[in-house]
């Protein structure tokens, strides 16, 4: 579970169109969310507050062998509009979990050359070609919101332990972040990292460097594929790509030690054109350390993920075989539309809430889903919504009787009749055109429509979808243990409590190696 100043940075990242996905640090964080996950330990209580849409502040106490705390400071100069307290924020947005990979999508305003730059500006603004001012006040404002900052910082008592942060937005695409430890248990009393980061559509180059051993880092992600079409608008772009493939790799080189790193990283995400389920699989390799690492991660139905992780060691030959999976549990006693006013509520071109079905009285919580991504509802889903609607229940919405059905159906019947009858329909409308290839394209674009709507159905369906808690189990084979963790919302507080369960190598007995709960509480 995140503390309240990362899910306040993460806020941060989306309101200034930065995309996480796109960092080389980030290129396992599915696989680590659901088998990497941290358990807590002791007893911490967590209290915070945004008393503007700038400033917010935390204060944490817990509770393990002794009593200690600390209290942060956020500052930001942006508006932080879209976060939530514990009470109304979605448990998706609080959690770290499946992450669904589209990184030619999420930075679809930022330019990939400067032939691109200009088609941004002209189809950013295409309302207002004939209203030069407006552009330009609108050029003047992106210009001047591409520039802003975060300020962070956290004290801890007992003791003089401090940490910083500063994120620097040099422009839409480049920012500067700073991170700084005092602690007089560190060497020359704290240490400080600088990274300077340019994140495009395509690509991404970072350069880092670290006070500790005067470390020097380069790292590179490179998405392969086109993100805009030659003859296509990116207004007109498809809206999910089912396959994307990233390519990245860093170096290292600490000049104190002489001492090199290297290591490269591959990333596959895709997904089903059948059923809408989207999976990642990821291969790292470090040669001078001889590890290799591949994960796969399918989120097998809207309310489940199971993830795998194979390491290997080809100088010393050593193993391992870690497996984890997360259940998501539905929220009860929940006021839901009618199929009509859902489907109503999607067919609306402007609505910027993927799968926000519910009504006035939890606005709120659904306020929150509406930041998860954008503009990917149209109103030609609205005939496959109405079917979705009769599929999964009331309002479009998975309700917690149907967790033994809460997946999209493996037999696609419905789709595939649905695809049938609309290709027989457009076949007999055809048949009197006597252009074949005329014929054969329609199909082909009847064809990708009908998959589209698939993995948007399933999306809306992740993003409608009103959780209360998840349970995160994961073991490995070679390590002989066993986390479990649960987090959820109880009244106003999300707690998170979890255990790691290890075998004694002494009486070969299971015993609770790690144990503790969280309560954190935010408005």
């Amino acid at each position: 579970m995140y503390t309240y100043m990362e899910y306040l940075q993460k806020c941060f990242f989306k309101t200034t169109n930065w995309n996480e996905d796109n960092i080389f640090s980030n290129i396992n964080a599915t696989s680590q969310a659901i088998l990497d996950f941290p358990i807590p330990n002791g007893l911490k209580v967590d209290s915070s507050s945004k008393t503007t849409d700038y400033l917010a502040s935390s204060f944490t106490l817990s509770n393990f062998h002794l009593i200690n705390g600390s209290l942060a400071y956020l500052y930001s100069l942006c508006p932080l509009t879209n976060t939530m307290g514990t009470k109304d924020v979605s448990l998706q947005d609080a959690i770290a979990g499946f992450r669904i990979i589209e990184p030619m999508i999420t930075l679809r305003n930022q330019p990939v050359g400067p032939k691109t730059k200009k088609l941004r500006y002209s189809n950013k603004y295409n309302n207002n070609n004939n209203n030069n001012k407006n552009i330009n006040n609108k050029k003047y404002a992106m210009k001047k919101d591409s520039r802003n900052s975060l300020l962070y910082g956290r004290m801890y008592f007992p003791g003089s332990a401090l940490e910083a942060m500063v994120i620097k937005r040099i422009n839409e695409n480049t920012q500067l972040l700073v991170k700084c430890v005092s602690n007089p248990h560190l060497e020359r009393n704290g240490t400080m990292i600088v990274y300077l980061q340019n994140n495009t559509m395509k690509y991404l180059r970072e350069l880092i460097y670290s006070t500790n051993e005067s470390l020097i880092g380069l790292r590179f992600l490179y998405n392969l594929g086109n993100p805009i079409t030659k003859n296509i608008s990116p207004a007109l772009a498809p809206k999910f790509d089912n396959s994307v493939v990233s390519v990245g790799t860093e170096l290292w080189f600490a000049a104190r030690t002489m001492s090199p790193g290297l290591s490269t990283a591959l990333r596959y995400s895709t997904r089903s054109t059948s059923t809408g389920k989207p999976l990642t699989m990821t291969l790292a390799v470090n040669p001078i350390l001889g590890h290799i690492s591949s994960t796969y991660t399918v989120k097998t139905s809207v309310a489940s993920t199971f993830c795998s992780k194979y390491d290997f060691n080809f100088f010393s030959y050593a193993s391992n075989l870690s497996l984890g999976f997360e259940l998501y549990s539905y929220a009860r006693n929940k006021n839901y539309l009618s199929p009509v006013e859902s489907s109503m509520m999607l067919e609306q071109p402007t609505a910027t809430v993927p799968g926000s079905l519910h009504n006035q009285a939890t606005k709120p919580r659904r306020e929150s889903q509406r930041q998860k991504s954008e503009d990917y509802i149209s109103s030609s889903d609205s005939d496959y919504t109405r079917m979705q609607v009769k599929e999964f229940g009331p309002g479009g919405r998975i309700t917690s009787e149907q967790k033994s059905n809460d997946r999209l159906p493996n037999k696609v019947s419905p789709i595939q009749n649905k695809r049938d009858r609309g290709r027989e329909h457009f076949t007999n409308s055809s048949s009197n055109n006597s252009n074949s290839n005329i014929n054969s394209n329609a199909n082909t674009n009847l064809d990708a429509a009908f998959e589209e709507k698939v993995t948007t159905a399933f999306q809306n369906l992740v993003n409608a979808s009103d959780f209360s808690s998840v349970v995160k189990v994961s073991t490995s084979l070679r390590d002989k243990t066993v986390k479990l963790l649960w987090e959820g919302r109880v009244k106003d507080f999300l707690v998170s409590t979890g255990a790691r369960i290890a075998i004694n190598p002494v009486t070969n007995a299971p015993e609770f190696s790690k144990f503790g709960i969280n309560f954190s509480y935010a408005f």
